[in-house]
């Protein structure tokens, strides 16, 4: 249970017209805006919040339900717990690595390969990623972690003609921008990211552990070098950001 100080921030007002189940849901919901409810935490039980306030508890459950619609919140084995996490500022808004954007946040950063092989592109398709003369390339598909719990599931399609060994020297669980710079001198100068807001496929959803057509925002981008190479285009889908998720309904 939350200490009683922080229990004490979720009140009502018996004056108002409104629905003690609104109220709740809209004073928990500024909470977790600014940030006064954090990523993680776990909301008070709906038993201890309705005895504080004198109501029914069934007022709360239907507080809990709203929230959980709106993606604030969800019901796990440890309670209802925050889901809401502003990735956007460190990352979608930003030249920023996902790894550094996972630290920024104050979470424990992780890395799990999911697939990672040479292919080969045809023209139409590797000019349709942005690259102009390379067909060849490392495609990794790779999730990032905070804490141990999926946010981002993140395709990288890398030109073989620029990094020739990288696939015998590259073994998928490190960060990706470190890895070029220490071994191939390289850095990310320019960055050109495209988002937009979708609803997750099921074979993307399953490492989100989220539902098929949950929202999502989806984040295109183009690396350059110092060279003005394109040396890395990536596909990303992430469930993080409450701001992009409201943008389509279920």
């Amino acid at each position: 249970m939350l200490d009683h100080k922080i229990l004490e921030l979720i009140s009502i007002d018996r004056r108002e017209k409104r629905p003690y189940d609104i109220q709740i849901k809209d004073r928990i919901k500024a909470l977790i805006l600014d940030q006064t409810f954090y990523y993680q935490d776990l909301l008070p039980e709906a038993k201890d919040l309705a005895l504080l306030l004198l109501i029914d508890k069934e007022w709360v459950n239907s507080a809990y339900r709203l929230l959980m619609k709106e993606s604030f919140i969800k019901k796990t084995e440890r309670g209802f717990e925050v889901t809401y996490l502003e990735l956007t500022n460190y990352f979608f808004d930003r030249n920023t690595a996902i790894y550094d954007a996972i630290k920024a946040l104050g979470l424990m950063p992780s890395i799990e390969c999911i697939d990672q092989k040479v292919i080969t592109l045809s023209e139409h398709e590797a000019q349709a990623l942005g690259f102009k003369e390379s067909r060849k390339f490392l495609h990794i598909n790779r999730l990032y972690k905070g804490n141990n719990r999926p946010l981002i599931i993140l395709e990288n399609y890398l030109p073989m003609d620029i990094f020739t060994d990288i696939d015998q020297v590259f073994v998928g669980t490190e960060p990706l921008n470190a890895f070029i710079l220490e071994h191939y001198g390289l850095y990310a100068k320019d960055s050109h990211r495209v988002t937009k807001a979708v609803n997750l496929p099921s074979h993307i959803a399953k490492y989100l552990n989220e539902q098929e057509g949950a929202p999502s925002i989806s984040s295109t981008n183009h690396v350059y070098d110092q060279h003005q190479r394109l040396i890395d285009y990536g596909l990303s889908h992430s469930t993080s950001s409450y701001y992009f998720q409201s943008m389509i309904k279920l």
